[in-house]
């Protein structure tokens, strides 16, 4: 979570232009329904974290990366189709509650909201600034959300100061691949093929660890 935040806020910037209020009414927390379904997902999913085994979380989370793959090659086939009128309502109560929940237990909740957001067929800056806003915004519940059930250590943060710089220096040869990549079905192929290559090993430490 702490390493996502700090990506986030270098493209939060670049996109600020893009966030407004008619944006910000589809996507969690930005509601009171959705913030409230939200925390309850939270709540939910943190305690899954203390009470479910690492390796079913492993399988959980590879699960869910399988499943948004799947969703992205569906998307590819309809790109080409007029985009629908952004209810706020519509879909939204549902992804607040799943996000937080699949957030605090496999902090991978953005793939559910990506989801819920691709669906809309946004504009790509539309979509960053949205996606974006709700990592930062709910990183601040799910902080809290880990303080009261006594997940933060000492270890917690030693890690994060260990993993930062790598992550920093992955964002950057992301973006190198984004430029080298200049078609963005290229692009598109690039990262699906290594989430299924990520989902694979989850799956297989899962097994081996059984």
């Amino acid at each position: 979570m702490l390493v996502a935040d700090t990506l986030a806020l270098p493209m939060i910037w670049g996109h600020r232009a893009y966030l407004d209020r008619a944006l910000l009414r589809t996507v969690p927390p930005f509601t009171p329904v959705s913030l409230a379904l939200l925390v309850a997902g939270l709540v939910v999913g943190g305690w899954l974290l203390g009470h479910v085994s690492p390796d079913a979380g492993r399988l959980a989370l590879a699960v869910v990366i399988l499943v948004f793959i799947a969703f992205q090659v569906w998307r590819g086939r309809v790109a080409g189709r007029p985009a629908e009128p952004v209810r706020a309502w519509k879909g939204l109560p549902a992804a607040s509650f799943a996000g937080g929940l699949v957030d605090a237990w496999l902090s991978t909740g953005g793939v559910v909201i990506a989801m819920f957001l691709t669906a809309r067929r946004l504009a790509p800056e539309q979509f960053v600034a949205a996606l974006v806003a709700y990592f930062l915004a709910t990183d601040v519940l799910r902080a809290l959300t880990y303080a009261a059930l006594g997940l933060w250590t000492a270890a917690t943060v030693a890690l994060y100061v260990r993993t930062a710089p790598i992550a920093l220096a992955g964002y950057a040869a992301g973006m190198l691949l984004r430029r080298f990549l200049a078609s963005q079905r290229m692009f598109r192929a690039a990262v699906l093929i290594l989430l299924a290559v990520y989902a694979i090993a989850l799956i297989v430490r899962a097994a081996l660890a059984r």
